[in-house]
């Protein structure tokens, strides 16, 4: 365990509760109360603490308590997906102060889709009564692969932004830092903040496109180029007949994508528009559907299965439109993992829901950015 010396650690105790008076600071982390109290005055002037009353005495001069300010910021949040997008505006205890959500193509192009967000977040400031002065820090998960500077990256689900300086642009509207990621991770960082923080994780999100991520004691691992858990043109064998957008043939997006299912069941004269749909018609009994949900689950769970003999997940946790229909894709993502993994693997494995739901994308999003904001 590192010496707790800086700010950000000594703030995060009186965030969690684990110190609220100055004497129990410098038990905590054996500073002296002359290095407490410049800790302490640090934070003071940025804002995020308040120091009023007094603790009960055990001799000697009483102990001011000390609380966070989460209401000295907000945080703001853009979560994109491939037909939706999400924005949020939370405080920085991460509690949500304002969401909107809408039908958007995100293959309208980085400069539409960065307009529409910029004026709508400007309008939930404005609505609360904030400016852009109020912002900390600005959060953003688009649904493609993205760079350690933020841009993405050949992203087959977003035509025309390859390469765009996302958080460049943002920067320049809201004057802050800015953090992007690929959708998968940030969803992955929400959900892992359901659980125990010691645990490994595999998130799947199964939406318009199949990716994954992995989460380890609380950080997502993104790998040396942040391309870490691109499995969607991984290839799939029994499938070569469904030829893929990259040219290849049986990849497990062309095989699993919402989208694509929707195109195929449309095709077979079953009108299905987008993911939701797919998740819907399957809910609704429709013989075609489930079908095709379920081989989409067994799909899935193939490549899983090597995804699981090789990092030995505690928790294998599924999320995505998909996941709507009711347990057709999940019991057979289950019965494909635990019959094609090592044995030793699964014999603890869960493999479960998203318990952060729909909103998991903007949890990560906002985690992602307050934890950069509180750290600086």
């Amino acid at each position: 365990m590192r010496t707790l010396y800086a700010s950000a650690d000594i703030l995060k105790l009186i965030r969690d509760g684990q110190a609220v008076t100055r004497s129990e600071l410098m038990d905590q982390t054996g500073l002296s109360r002359t290095t407490i109290g410049t800790r302490l005055a640090e934070l003071s002037k940025r804002g995020l603490i308040s120091e009023s009353g007094s603790a009960a005495s055990t001799g000697g001069r009483p102990s001011g308590l000390l609380a966070f300010n989460a209401g000295a910021g907000v945080i703001l949040t853009i979560d994109g997906g491939a037909t939706r997008s999400s924005l949020a505006v939370s405080d920085l205890a991460g509690e949500s102060l304002s969401e909107r959500s809408a039908l958007r193509a995100i293959e309208t192009g980085p400069e539409a889709t960065l307009a529409w967000a910029t004026s709508e977040l400007d309008a939930m400031l404005d609505a609360l009564g904030r400016t852009r002065e109020d912002v900390w820090a600005v959060g953003v998960g688009l649904p493609g692969s993205v760079d350690a500077a933020g841009r993405p990256v050949s992203p087959q689900l977003m035509p025309g932004w390859d390469g765009y300086p996302v958080g460049d642009r943002l920067r320049d509207h809201f004057g802050v830092d800015v953090l992007v990621d690929n959708d998968v991770n940030v969803m992955a960082l929400g959900e892992a903040r359901q659980h125990d923080p010691k645990e490994q994780i595999v998130v799947v999100k199964a939406g318009t496109g199949v990716g994954l991520a992995y989460v380890a004691e609380g950080v997502v691992l993104r790998g040396a180029q942040h391309a870490a858990g691109e499995i969607g043109h991984t290839q799939v064998p029994g499938h070569e007949h469904i030829e893929c957008s990259c040219g290849k043939r049986g990849c497990l997006q062309a095989v699993a994508g919402g989208q694509r299912m929707a195109d195929r069941l449309t095709a077979a004269g079953i009108p299905c528009a987008n993911t939701a749909e797919v998740a819907t018609l399957a809910r609704g009994g429709v013989p075609e559907a489930i079908a095709m949900v379920r081989e989409a689950g067994h799909a899935i769970g193939f490549v899983l299965a090597t995804v699981v003999n090789i990092l030995n997940p505690s928790r294998l946790v599924v999320g995505g439109d998909l996941t709507d229909a009711r347990d057709f894709l999940l019991s057979a993502l289950r019965e494909t993992v635990y019959r094609e993994a090592n044995t030793l693997a699964t014999s603890e494995l869960e493999i479960a829901r998203a318990r952060a739901g729909a909103r998991a994308g903007i949890i990560g999003t906002t985690t992602m950015a307050l934890e950069h904001a509180l750290d600086a």
